[in-house]
């Protein structure tokens, strides 16, 4: 089950609350040209409006620029089409990276699915919580 995750920093450098959820992330780095390169899959492992936390099989660069797919559980054949950017990266092995990407553009009526699936998968944290 997912869980709410809504610590903020003491720099308040998270805006969203963050919801600790693993997806299915198609990505590709853009080259300059605006070409995409090498295109591959990672888990997100946390999300939110502003951003998404990718477990990736290679590093990237920081600042790298990335088309990426969401898939969401239940809508497989509908996927969220984003871009983002690299804003950190920590090797956690020899082929697994924890990488933190800044969504920075999301085509609204994906925007409006994306924030409908958080929304709900929130509410089922927080519906049970509130009932105790």
């Amino acid at each position: 089950m997912p869980t709410l995750v809504t610590t903020i920093s003491n720099d308040n450098r998270r805006k969203f609350a963050r919801l600790d959820l693993a997806l299915t992330v198609s990505y590709a780095v853009k080259g300059e040209t605006g070409a995409v390169h090498d295109p591959r899959e990672a888990l997100s492992s946390d999300i939110s409006e502003g951003g998404i936390r990718l477990m990736t099989p290679g590093p990237l660069q920081m600042g790298s620029l990335l088309d990426l797919q969401i898939t969401l559980a239940g809508h497989e054949d509908q996927p969220i089409f984003a871009s983002g950017e690299v804003v950190w990266q920590n090797k956690l092995g020899a082929t697994s990276f924890e990488t933190g990407v800044t969504i920075r553009t999301m085509p609204e009526k994906d925007r409006s699915r994306f924030m409908q699936f958080v929304f709900d998968q929130m509410s089922k944290i927080v519906m049970p919580l509130a009932r105790e």
